[in-house]
């Protein structure tokens, strides 16, 4: 994900970036909510991993398609928040 951030900011083009897996919503739902998540965590401090998730399956069904996939997101997002607060000092 820090390298996708990477190149968008150094891109010459500037416009959305597109994430796509095999059927578009398993790993494809992990991404945009791993990314999501760390702007929110980011911005206001928390992270609704729940709301994130139900947010992208209104958008397109089956996003994050197992508990795996959800889990996965969950421990990513933890390790940013870790991360966050280690280079904050707290």
């Amino acid at each position: 994900m820090a390298d996708v951030e990477a190149e968008r900011r150094t891109a010459a083009c500037v416009g959305p970036v597109i994430v796509h897996c095999s059927a578009g919503i398993g790993r494809t739902g992990c991404f945009i909510a791993t990314t999501t998540g760390c702007r929110q965590l980011q911005v206001e401090g928390v992270v609704d991993v729940l709301n994130i998730t139900c947010q992208l399956r209104a958008d397109r069904g089956g996003m994050i398609q197992t508990g795996e996939q959800y889990e996965f997101v969950h421990h990513a997002l933890s390790l940013f928040e870790a991360r966050l607060s280690a280079e904050s000092g707290q």
